[in-house]
């Protein structure tokens, strides 16, 4: 039998990794509903260092990091998240006096989200790089259906499939320069009760679905003006997605067509690497996203539907939104106890993107809050180790106080609490030959 090639292997692996994108269900765990965990090594430090390079998935923020990597390479992560999110609706909620519980009980939805990537040499200069990510995803459901905020939404589910591929390039020692493209498919499903002249817990649900697949680019610098100093900036544009869907009334038969826009934020990532010691490492990031671009969402009618008050061009629902730019600061380091064993840990501050309580959604009861993570690497040989991350969220308490529609809607006036634990597991492998050799 005839020995793949390198091109050949390459294609194999990448193929692979990307099927693990099939597991996915998302659940936003960075501000609005951006999914941060992309990578279990830099997990366990708060994603201190991320664009810094010093693993493949360091590409995701920026991708000149995988100029770092001569041969052929891989790395996958896979990310539990596991949120607790509860809401209690407080007088001046319309649907207490409709005999609506008070309590949403914990609204969060247990989540795997994986992260694989693949880096070939090309030249002594240029690494091809490629990803498969969950961006952004987003699923809320409240275990009891029947409560005060049942009309402003029931289920939330947002999942995004994104393919980046990317060149980085070698312009001298210590400085490369990374470029890429990214495809991404958004698939939405939104549903809320819809009010008729029935109990409560008979109120079926109007449910919209769409989906749209759109590009966006990202681009980066990393520069290592010494061995033990690496500094990254990374960027990653926003994309903008035009959605195409249905809406529907369960058990209704009732159905229209509908559009909506949704674009997602830019991201700005800075970050740094700073060896201490001979075995320590200090690491810094800090993020903005662009966030200030969701001011509402609207969904607009494509076809005529009397029941459903629906006509093309007519604007069928709004979400009213007017997020801000959200910020993540974070710090950490790596100890390097033996040759095999590195152990590092991390704590940040986010600025959400939602500030005030007008903004705040039952979909995305999102605040600011603080991560705090341990993580530890293996070096199980030269060319394999395994990556252990572990983060706790501390998200701050929060208030609702929302009218949806905007007229003749129902008011939510509700307190939030909740937090986070996720757990990530990472593995990475190097395939052979280390020729050509990287500039030194």
């Amino acid at each position: 039998m005839r020995p793949i090639g390198a091109c050949a292997r390459f294609a194999l692996l990448a193929t692979a990794a990307g099927s693990a994108l099939l597991l996915v269900t998302g659940a936003a765990q960075a501000g609005g509903f951006a999914v941060r965990e992309q990578s279990a090594q830099f997990q366990g430090s708060s994603f201190a260092g991320n664009a810094a390079g010093g693993a493949l998935s360091s590409m995701f923020w920026n991708p000149a990091a995988a100029g770092q990597f001569n041969g052929i390479n891989t790395e996958s992560a896979y990310t539990v998240i596991l949120p607790d999110s509860n809401m209690h609706a407080l007088p001046g909620s319309d649907l207490l006096g409709l005999g609506a519980s008070p309590d949403s009980g914990n609204i969060g939805i247990d989540a795997l989200v994986p992260g694989s990537y693949a880096s070939m040499q090309l030249s002594p200069s240029l690494v091809l790089g490629l990803s498969f990510n969950a961006p952004f995803g987003l699923t809320t459901k409240p275990e009891n259906r029947v409560w005060a905020g049942l009309t402003q939404g029931t289920t939330s589910q947002i999942k995004t499939y994104n393919l980046q591929t990317a060149l980085a390039y070698r312009l001298a020692p210590g400085l490369i320069i990374g470029a890429g493209v990214q495809a991404e498919l958004i698939e939405g499903n939104l549903k809320k009760a819809f009010p008729i002249a029935a109990p409560l817990a008979s109120w079926p649900n109007a449910v919209v679905e769409a989906d749209d697949v759109a590009f966006g680019f990202t681009a980066g610098v990393l520069w290592s003006p010494n061995p033990g100093t690496s500094v990254g900036l990374g960027f990653r544009s926003s994309i903008d997605h035009d959605l195409d869907g249905s809406l529907t009334v369960h058990g209704s038969g009732t159905y229209a067509g509908v559009t909506a826009n949704v674009k997602t934020p830019e991201t700005v990532t800075l970050s740094l690497r700073q060896a201490l010691s001979q075995k320590l490492t200090g690491l810094a990031t800090v993020e903005w996203s662009n966030w200030s671009r969701l001011q509402s969402l609207d969904i607009y009618c494509t076809t005529t539907n009397v029941a459903l008050s629906c006509a093309p061009g007519v604007l069928r629902d709004a979400l009213a939104l007017g997020w801000h730019d959200g910020w993540f600061f974070s710090g950490g380091l790596e100890y390097a106890m033996s040759p095999a064993l590195t152990l590092r840990t991390g704590v940040a501050w986010e600025k959400s993107p939602i500030q005030n309580p007008e903004e705040r959604t039952v979909r995305v009861p999102d605040s600011d809050r603080i991560w705090a993570s341990v993580g530890a690497s293996w070096k199980m040989s030269p060319n394999m180790s395994l990556d252990f991350g572990y983060s706790h969220i501390f998200v701050d308490d929060a208030h609702i106080d929302r009218t949806e529609p905007p007229i003749g809607g129902a008011r939510l006036v509700a307190d939030v609490e909740g937090s986070v634990d996720i757990v990530s597991v990472g593995f990475k492998y190097k395939f052979g030959p280390r020729s050509p050799e990287p500039l030194k």
